[in-house]
């Protein structure tokens, strides 16, 4: 039996694995027709207007992704209604926080949970089944499975936007002297973002893709209040909340924006060097517990350690 269980095993894993990889490319082929219907009146993977497939398109053959994708979809479709009371704002805003399309990536999210937390169910459950375990067990398992899977991904996407965060909050201070320099020089202030986000395209692909984001709904003809506020929800910094009120407030009072930004850009790098020296004064306070717990007692042992021996010595002779 035990010969059995290891190939078994590998086979659910791997089955589990390939199949989520098959969801996530078949999701972004999604998104594609998605796009291309919207521009193309409704034609697209090979299906006339009048809802027929062609049969001249070289395409038809790549059927079976969209089978997955379509699958993939209907699951999170379905979980939806269950995780965030039907994909509130909270999952939204973490989709966005993390750098994700939450209009494209929210169901695909969803699905991708649902078919962890099955394929880790299925896994556990074969495990005890093989092994003789009893019914209860399998139950657990596959529960402890179940919630394994939607928790994560979860954890994932935390991670994803803690990266996210550190890496706009370490090249903000750049966007902001450049946005400076930009619009004292005499951009208006949608200008100065697009040549700041190209400006940033190398050292800081992150945050240039939000400012080019912010440029396109710009153009598409959002307010600048609409616009920013988008920015700072999908970035979800308190310093970016700063720089979009103090720029809201600008434009809203006809203060001058040049200004403006110069005034923040001082108090900005003030606020955050005294975060820094903050950050430095609590080193010596943490430092004191892995001091006590960890080194003080490797000291003791190596001082008093020999001494200890010798009285033990002395004492038993």
């Amino acid at each position: 039996m035990d010969g059995v269980l290891f190939p078994i095993l590998i086979f659910a894993v791997m089955a589990t694995v390939g199949v989520g990889l098959i969801f996530v490319l078949g999701s972004q082929e999604n998104v594609i027709a998605t796009r291309l219907e919207a521009l193309g009146g409704g034609e697209v993977s090979g299906l006339s207007s009048s809802g027929k497939e062609n049969s001249d398109d070289p395409d038809s053959g790549k059927k079976a992704g969209s089978f997955f994708s379509g699958l993939l979809q209907r699951i999170g479709d379905s979980a939806r209604q269950y995780f965030e009371g039907g994909g509130g704002d909270e999952t939204e805003h973490r989709l966005a926080m993390a750098g994700f399309n939450p209009q494209t990536h929210l169901t695909t999210f969803h699905g991708i949970r649902m078919m962890i937390g099955l394929g880790l169910a299925t896994v556990g459950s074969l495990f005890m089944l093989i092994t003789g375990a009893p019914v209860g067990k399998m139950v657990l398992a596959a529960g402890v499975g179940v919630l394994g899977g939607l928790l994560v991904p979860t954890f994932w996407l935390g991670l994803q936007i803690k990266k996210r965060r550190e890496k706009i909050s370490a090249a903000l201070p750049n966007m902001v002297d450049l946005l400076v320099v930009c619009v004292e020089a005499g951009l208006g202030l949608d200008a100065a973002m697009s040549r700041v986000g190209a400006e940033l395209d190398l050292s800081a692909p992150e945050l240039s893709k939000e400012l080019n984001q912010l440029g396109r709904e710009l153009s598409a003809g959002q307010t600048h209040e609409h616009a920013l506020s988008r920015l700072a929800w999908r970035i979800g910094i308190d310093d970016v909340d700063n720089l979009v009120s103090m720029l809201i407030q600008a434009e809203r009072f006809g203060t001058s924006i040049a200004v403006s930004l110069r005034v923040f850009s001082d108090s900005f790098r003030t606020a955050r060097r005294q975060r820094i020296e903050e950050a430095a004064a609590k080193t010596t306070v943490k430092l004191l517990f892995p001091l006590i717990f960890f080194i003080f007692p490797a000291i003791f042992v190596i001082l008093l350690g020999p001494a200890a021996i010798n009285i033990m010595v002395k004492g038993m002779f």
